[in-house]
Parts: structure tokens; C-alpha cells; sequence
């Protein structure tokens, strides 16, 4: 027997336990893939700028009220120099997970998860694991991408900062206290609704969206299967920190990086070369909607 098809097995086997546990809720909108549970060592990060504004959304919200409803918690960080867009759920699991194996030296194994990570924790997602920065002086998107268990490298990917065209409209609504605007777009395969405020003029929003006159505070498509909402608007000085080992990963262009993330949430266990036991027969492929279509 090869030590491939071993690590095959072994790869399977882990998988089918973790689905077998009960843990993994079969529904999910996001895909079949799992979460990696390596976490970061958040020590290994350097500071690449300060800002004074941060915006949390909340992803897929049941219920805007109640954390546990979210598919994922996010933070909008907007610098001098660039902006981060991440989970501020996988990032605060990281920080705490680090600071166990500080406080356990010589424990054999750590915990993979501490802290609130959702309503589907163990789901891996392109819109969970993913850190999005936008350079403003190079007009710059680069994402980089924490791939799922057994899947390939961690990748990364760069392009400009997408040129949205967006149409304004009359309409307003109210998002946490703010005075918002409606703006619809056609971006890369689907139609959006935004709603932003001029009271904070800062074109920049969640995710890769951007160039309104002003933050945008709410956003989805108009399928609804993905909505951004803020949640809250952070004032102070902050640092923007960039994990080290990042530059290290796998360089890609953005068609292959969606072609592999949607297999992935499609098929992840043959695509991370699992192979089946005792004649159990793999799972079907599951369908999956993500937010870019072209």
C-alpha cells in the first residue's frame, strides 16, 4: 500500500468521524467543506498600519441580535494606507486558542475551537476563512485564502480594486442610528442592493465591495442567500496586523482560486482525495451558490 493512498485513508477516516459526531449541521448554505482546525499562532503578526474606524457585519444573521444566529462575525478595518475585511469570529478563535497553548507548554494537543464561531463552526467558507486587504496606493484586492482541511496550500490572489458601477437611487432606511441610501449594482454574475450613509464618507464597504460616497452599512443580492449588516461601528486607535506566514502562500489567479473553492463546498471529499471504507458510499455533491458568478 502507497503512503498516498494511506494518507487517502487516513484522510477519510478523520473526515467520517467528524461527520459521524453529530457536530456538523446538514444544512448548510455554504458547502460541504470542513474547517481546518490548525489555528494561527496570532504572535506570528506584524502591524501594516493603524486606523480609528472599525465596522463589524454580520454575515447571514438569523437574528441581527443574537451572535449565535451568524453565520460568521466580520470587521472592517479602514486604514491610512489599506483596509482588511476578515472574520472576526476565526481571528478571535485564533487569539484564544494561542493563548491556551501559551498557558499549556506542554499539553500534547490543543483545543481547535474557543470562543463563539457561529451557527455552522465547523463549516469551512471562502467568506469565513479568507482576509481581503485593499492597498490604496497600489490600487490593490488581494485575498488570502485559509483553505480547508486536506485541501490544497493556502492561497492568495491579487487584482484592482474592483470598479463597481453603481446606480443611486432616492430611497433610505436606517442601519444602527445611521441615515442610509439605496445604490443597486451588477457585479460578476449577480444583482445587489447597498445601503450607505454619507455621514461616514468613506468609500469602502464589506467584503470587495466599494466606491460609494459613502460606508456601506447593509448589502445583499437579491436572491438574499448572502447579507452583510453592520452591527456596529467602532471609534479609537487601532493597529492592522497581517499574519506573517501569509506572503508564503500559493500565488493563484482569481478564476482558479473560485473554480477550487467551489468544488471544494461542491465535493470536498473527493477533492481532497478521500477514498471510501468497508464499501460506505461517499456523499452525493451538494449544491452551492457563490456570491461570484463570472
Amino acid at each position: 500500500m502507497s503512503i498516498e493512498y494511506k494518507m487517502k485513508i487516513i484522510n477519510y477516516f478523520f473526515i467520517t468521524v467528524f461527520l459521524s459526531s453529530g457536530y456538523i449541521n446538514a444544512q448548510q448554505l455554504q458547502g460541504n467543506a470542513k474547517a481546518n482546525p490548525i489555528n494561527k499562532d496570532t504572535r506570528k503578526m506584524s502591524i501594516v498600519d493603524t486606523c480609528n474606524i472599525r465596522v463589524l457585519y454580520a454575515l447571514n444573521a438569523d437574528n441581527i441580535y443574537i451572535p449565535e444566529t451568524y453565520v460568521d462575525l466580520q470587521r472592517l478595518e479602514i486604514g491610512n494606507k489599506l483596509s482588511k475585511y476578515y472574520s472576526f469570529f476565526v481571528f478571535n478563535n485564533d487569539s484564544l486558542c494561542t493563548e491556551w497553548k501559551i498557558k499549556h507548554p506542554l499539553a500534547k494537543s490543543a483545543p481547535s475551537y474557543l470562543g463563539p464561531m457561529g451557527k455552522k463552526m465547523y463549516n469551512w467558507s471562502e467568506y469565513k476563512y479568507s482576509e481581503y486587504f485593499k492597498d490604496y496606493k497600489t490600487n490593490t484586492l488581494t485575498e488570502y485564502a485559509r483553505m480547508p482541511y486536506g485541501a490544497e496550500p493556502d492561497c492568495k490572489y491579487s487584482e484592482d480594486i474592483p470598479a463597481i458601477e453603481w446606480s443611486i437611487e432616492n430611497d433610505t432606511t436606517t442601519v444602527i442610528g445611521y441615515l442610509c441610501q439605496k445604490a443597486t449594482c451588477y457585479f460578476r454574475g449577480r444583482n445587489y442592493t447597498a445601503w450607505f450613509t454619507t455621514d461616514i464618507p468613506i468609500s469602502n464597504g464589506p467584503w470587495k465591495f466599494g466606491g460609494l460616497p459613502g460606508l456601506i452599512l447593509k448589502i445583499y443580492d437579491n436572491d438574499k442567500l448572502y447579507t452583510f449588516e453592520c452591527i456596529k461601528i467602532e471609534n479609537g486607535n487601532f493597529t492592522i496586523r497581517k499574519y506573517d506566514h501569509i506572503k508564503d502562500n500559493k500565488n493563484v489567479n482569481r478564476q482558479k482560486l473560485l473554480k477550487l473553492q467551489k468544488k471544494l463546498n461542491e465535493n470536498y471529499l473527493r477533492i481532497v482525495g478521500a477514498v471510501s471504507l468497508n464499501g460506505k458510499k461517499m456523499p452525493d455533491p451538494v449544491s452551492y451558490e457563490p456570491l461570484e458568478l463570472e
